[in-house]
């Protein structure tokens, strides 16, 4: 892999000095080696979100890429970390407990490894960080010419650990029901699994207002492709970067505003 980056990814936050120091490891082991930060702000724990925060890497990224991700609750256990090369011809490692489940959606795989060998494994190895200690240093010898293959025994594809996807958006009887699939934590938007496809059906939607129940919350809503279309502080809807219908603010926090959680429902009808 000629040139390669590292394209970064955690949920041990920017606080301290623990992500550094897993950067530190990588320019050790793979002197002047590229890295990118995805984000090291994964809800701790939280493969899901971890999980969906990859699904446009792929895409977004060269060739080159070897993509570091752990969210690893299970660190320490017998739980496998595996080296995946996807079809874009990137590498991926990361613990096999479903945190590549959309990366894989976005490029599949096409052969895959766990890692086994001491000689990728920064050692001591420590139990209780197993995201720098092996996810990070395989990453590092990857980007330092190791091949695939050198890391440990092959693994079939079928046996990489997928998450399920939210249930399918329902039409019924003039509504359109989803669900909530992550929260933009930056700016306290909602984002859904809903399509404007679907909610719109056909129709012109753009100034249309919309009837929102999500839970204890009942509110009316207007949809506009972009925030400033209504005044400072208000709601509306919109269709966000990733194609889907979100909830928002015009320059505040839907999420401070009205209150809601990744996994709620969502029903929008037409006002």
């Amino acid at each position: 892999m000629a040139n390669p980056i590292i394209a970064y990814l955690s949920d041990i936050g920017s606080h301290d000095e623990a992500h550094a120091l897993g950067k530190g490891l990588m320019h050790t082991i793979a002197p002047g080696v590229g890295i990118v930060d995805i984000t090291h702000q994964v809800t701790p724990f939280d493969v899901r979100e971890g999980g969906q925060y990859l699904h446009d890497v792929p895409g977004s990224f060269p060739a080159n890429t070897i993509i570091c991700a752990y969210v690893y609750p299970e660190t320490g256990t017998s739980l496998r970390t595996v080296v995946v090369r996807n079809e874009k011809g990137q590498l991926i490692v990361a613990p096999n407990n479903g945190l590549l489940t959309w990366a894989l959606e976005a490029s599949p795989a096409v052969e895959a490894y766990e890692v086994t060998s001491p000689d990728v494994m920064n050692q001591p190895v420590t139990p209780t960080w197993y995201g720098k200690d092996v996810v990070v240093a395989c990453a590092a010898h990857l980007a330092a010419g190791v091949e695939p293959s050198a890391v440990g025994p092959r693994l079939d594809p079928s046996d990489l650990v997928t998450l399920p996807n939210t249930p399918a958006v329902r039409q019924d009887d003039g509504s359109v029901q989803g669900e909530v699939v992550r929260i933009d934590k930056a700016f306290g938007n909602v984002w859904t699994n809903i399509t404007l496809d679907v909610l719109a059906d056909g129709a012109e939607v753009e100034g249309k207002t919309f009837h929102l129940a999500s839970g204890d919350l009942n509110v009316t809503l207007p949809y506009y492709p972009t925030f400033g279309e209504v005044p400072m502080g208000e709601p509306l809807i919109y269709t966000n970067s990733r194609g889907k219908v979100a909830l928002g603010l015009n320059q505040g926090s839907f999420l401070d505003r009205f209150g809601t959680a990744r996994g709620s429902k969502v029903t929008l009808r037409l006002a």
